[in-house]
């Protein structure tokens, strides 16, 4: 019997410990790092981003592909820890295999008769107090470099590509049991647990240049990719470099700056009795139009007025929903001192991301210089707010030189300019909210705070105290007021109709 309670209890207590934490999702990628045409050596970078919209904590990594042996080896000891000294081991090549006749297993992979096998991981050292986070705004980290050596033939013939594939059920499976391992540490347990594969981004062909070496390295008319318009040489040999080439106009980083975004808070809606407050996050271009791509914003906002609702996007199915940094919101921040916001003591912070559904189809939402809704936030302000003039909602944007004090996080916009590639668009004005802003920010006139025509006293000093072009009983706001109860028939309005 004993024994059955003691097994019940950790039962229980293993469930309470599975409730603080959840498992959160990854995708995969390579990208290519650097090339060395005449060398016939190409690098990459392992990338891992969260797919989930969560932001959780990077630990473990065992990271294992398969490729062709007929066109690259992996170069020996290339290896190498894009993480943290001092958190992360070094990178452990745990096996590395070439050249292997596996026609006979079962599988589709297309090299499977010269196959070759690369496994290695990276250790979270850090195990009491974790390693980097993975952010829930879908941005890619890098955490290893490793680098092959290719063939001639990959080098100059346009027809060959290099593939990569990454370890996973599925699709390696026939061929070994071992899969690419991604664990998060988890703060509440002060352990590792898995993370869950999303997309495994394998490389080949459809990544063109990433996988199709001949382009970067052809030496004629190829100075139009982003890595040979960067590297310093006149490839195409027509006595022009790099952006001084106009093949490269239309090619990272030689492409022109897009026109400065204006960012802007414009209420939309407003209850007074319940104080839910709306306002759209409107966006607009100083200048020529451009294609909309992933947005990442963070608001500062006093928390002792206002408290964070909810956030929705209006961009439709091109773009994910609304995506709240798993820590926000943050509210009720004592920061006296930090910087400069007038609210600081009494400091709130969102941090949300609206991203592309698909960084390769992009969207079909253009930013003019007319305000496009992008999506809604929702507060519920103080009553103070509701009823009194002198108190205003105050929002303020993440951005240099004002927040960065508090966070090191601002507001970014990209621009979708082809597939797989987007840019940053520069920022030129914040519509913030303060007292300046009116009726925006400051809720007493639009909800008859302060201002009501609505006791005795008012209803009988003939002003009109709110505005609205009634004076004492003619404002139907006076109806209840005892000095207006009987005279409503006495005093109401001659109306004199023109012919």
């Amino acid at each position: 019997m004993m024994k059955t309670q003691q097994y019940l209890l950790s039962v229980a207590f293993l469930l309470s410990t599975y409730s603080l934490w959840s498992q959160q999702e990854f995708d995969i990628r390579f990208s290519l790092k650097s090339i060395d045409c005449n060398g016939r050596q190409v690098c990459y970078d392992t990338q891992v981003r969260s797919a989930d919209g969560q932001t959780w904590n990077l630990a473990d990594q065992n990271y294992r592909i398969f490729y062709d042996a007929s066109m690259a080896s992996y170069t020996g000891g290339s290896a190498k820890s894009l993480l943290p000294v001092g958190q992360y081991s070094a990178a452990i090549v745990r096996d590395s295999t070439e050249n292997v006749d596996a026609s006979n297993f079962p599988g589709d992979l297309p090299f499977q008769n010269t196959l070759s096998f690369l496994n290695y991981a990276i250790v979270l050292e850090a195990i009491s107090t974790g390693g980097i986070d993975v952010p829930g705004s879908g941005d890619w980290i890098s955490t290893t470099e490793l680098c092959f050596d290719v063939t001639q033939k990959l080098i100059d013939d346009s027809s060959e590509c290099l593939g990569l594939v990454w370890a996973r059920t599925g699709r390696t499976d026939g061929i070994a049991s071992g899969f690419v391992e991604i664990t998060q540490w988890v703060e509440s347990t002060g352990r590792t647990a898995e993370a869950i594969p999303n997309i495994f981004d394998d490389l080949d062909a459809e990544d063109g240049d990433d996988s199709c070496l001949s382009v970067l390295c052809g030496g004629t008319e190829n100075e139009n990719t982003t890595l040979t318009c960067s590297d310093g040489v006149d490839n195409d040999e027509d006595g022009l470099i790099d952006c001084d080439d106009p093949s490269c106009a239309t090619v990272p980083p030689c492409i022109p700056a897009s026109d400065q975004f204006q960012l802007a808070l414009e209420l939309n809606t407003i209850n007074c009795t319940t104080g839910m407050v709306c306002y759209n996050v409107n966006l607009s271009s100083t200048g020529q139009p451009f294609v909309l791509g992933s947005q990442r914003y963070q608001l500062f906002y006093n928390s002792a007025v206002g408290s964070f609702i909810s956030g929705t996007s209006f961009l439709g199915d091109e773009f994910q929903d609304l995506a709240l940094q798993a820590q926000t919101p943050i509210e009720n921040v004592n920061a006296t001192g930090v910087g400069g916001l007038p609210f600081e003591n009494n400091l709130g912070f969102i941090n949300f991301s609206i991203q592309l559904s698909d960084e390769d189809i992009g969207s079909s939402v253009t930013i003019t210089t007319a305000q496009t809704k992008t999506s809604e936030l929702c507060f519920v302000v103080s009553d103070m707010a509701i009823n009194d003039d002198a108190v205003c909602f105050e929002a303020t944007w993440a951005r240099l030189g004002v927040t960065d004090p508090y966070n090191l996080s601002m507001v970014e916009v990209d621009e979708w300019i082809g597939p797989g590639s987007s840019i940053a668009v520069e920022p030129f004005s914040f519509g913030d909210l303060s007292a300046a802003s009116g009726d925006d920010a400051c809720f007493s006139t639009s909800c008859l705070g302060s201002d009501n025509e609505d006791d005795d006293t008012e209803c009988s000093d003939n002003i009109d105290n709110d505005d609205d072009g009634l004076i004492d009983c003619l404002d139907p706001g006076c109806g209840t007021a005892p000095v207006c109860v009987n005279t409503c028939s006495a005093l109401a309005p001659t109306l004199s109709i023109g012919n």
